[in-house]
């Protein structure tokens, strides 16, 4: 007999094909939209929300990780796939037989690229650190790194293709700091030579806020997936549609302590939130969570509510106004929302729905 399964999440894919198109009208506009799939698509599952986002108007996706990338790779075609958390124990050459791009940021990655894969004209990313400190290279080695890419590019071992960075997204007169130093950059990569067809930068909130950080691409990450990646508006106030809705089965009741018992917990990739932190939707109305333990979480059943096993209870997703968001569940675990969707465990099923 199949065990049951006590939780679940269902992943609207029509949701999040309407999340890309509007990403590509209301962020990258007349830019190329690149999205992000990394962490399995932020837990939703990464090759069926890849493909989606292809058809849907994205021209690229960006992976973190070299392995995630080359797994891809069957699932979509010829698309662009950015890979740029690079180590030195990573396959070069299997990143550049699986036509991968690279974000290059150090003359090591060069270097290792030259040696592993040196006829493959890889194409790369040639990223430059403005100011947010998350790898790139820092301003005083960018020479010598645009200088040795220009040799690269002159054997055949790669292309740069682009030029790009992070932003610190801290405000937009940081953010068009940062762009300025950014373009300084570029000014050099092209007196040292390099000729690259793309430069980007932005990320949702840049591309929002300080239009013309767009450049040539936007890349879009956990705005597509219908969270909001600010402090001072929600996704649905920007337009994005909850693409997850996570659901759990009620598994059993306590009448004398007016509780009810979950089936799912901390174990299954949930936060592990303070007692008495936060609340559920049950179709009769919000059951205040009491407790979430590692396969289960403890539920007050307020007066006048009828409760009972087999119900089904929404944690986050659904109906707007309705049941919590994730970005409720981040407000209570002290995180961000890209955490409390990420974090849903592998083994909770994911069930794929479109309209």
């Amino acid at each position: 007999m199949a065990e049951l399964e006590t939780c679940w999440a269902d992943i609207s894919l029509s949701a999040f094909r309407r999340n890309v198109r509007h990403a590509k009208v209301t962020l990258a506009h007349e830019a190329q939209l690149m999205i992000a799939v990394k962490s399995q698509a932020y837990g939703h599952g990464e090759p069926q929300l890849a493909k989606e986002a292809l058809r849907s108007g994205a021209s690229s996706l960006a992976v973190l990780d070299i392995d995630t990338g080359v797994a891809l790779r069957p699932h979509v075609g010829d698309a662009m796939l950015l890979a740029w958390l690079l180590s030195p124990s990573d396959d070069f050459a299997q990143a550049a037989g699986a036509s991968l791009h690279l974000g290059i940021s150090a003359l090591w990655q060069l270097e290792k690229l030259r040696l592993e894969a040196p006829r493959a004209d890889t194409s790369v990313h040639l990223k430059i650190d403005t100011g947010l400190h998350r790898n790139g290279s820092l301003p005083g080695l960018w020479p010598d790194l645009v200088t040795r890419a220009k040799e690269l590019e002159d054997e055949g071992v790669c292309t740069v293709v682009a030029i790009w960075s992070h932003l610190a997204d801290t405000s937009p007169e940081e953010d068009r700091l940062a762009l300025a130093r950014f373009h300084h950059a570029v000014g050099i990569a092209r007196e040292g030579g390099l000729r690259p067809n793309l430069l980007h930068i932005a990320a949702s909130s840049a591309a929002s806020d300080v239009p013309e950080s767009r450049l040539d691409m936007v890349r879009v990450g956990i705005s597509a997936y219908g969270v909001s990646p600010f402090d001072d508006r929600s996704a649905a106030d920007m337009g994005f549609e909850a693409v997850m809705r996570v659901t759990a089965l009620v598994t059993s009741c306590d009448v004398a302590a007016n509780t009810a018992t979950l089936g799912m917990g901390y174990g299954d990739g949930l936060l592990p939130l303070p007692a008495h932190t936060g609340w559920v939707a049950h179709p009769a109305g919000p059951l205040n969570i009491a407790e979430v333990g590692v396969e289960k979480i403890i539920v007050g059943i307020p007066e006048g509510i009828l409760v009972t096993p087999g119900d089904v209870v929404t944690l986050w997703g659904g109906t707007v106004g309705v049941s919590p968001t994730a970005e409720q569940w981040a407000s209570w675990g002290n995180t961000i929302g890209d955490e409390v969707v990420a974090s849903l465990a592998s083994h909770v099923p994911r069930r794929f729905t479109s309209d």
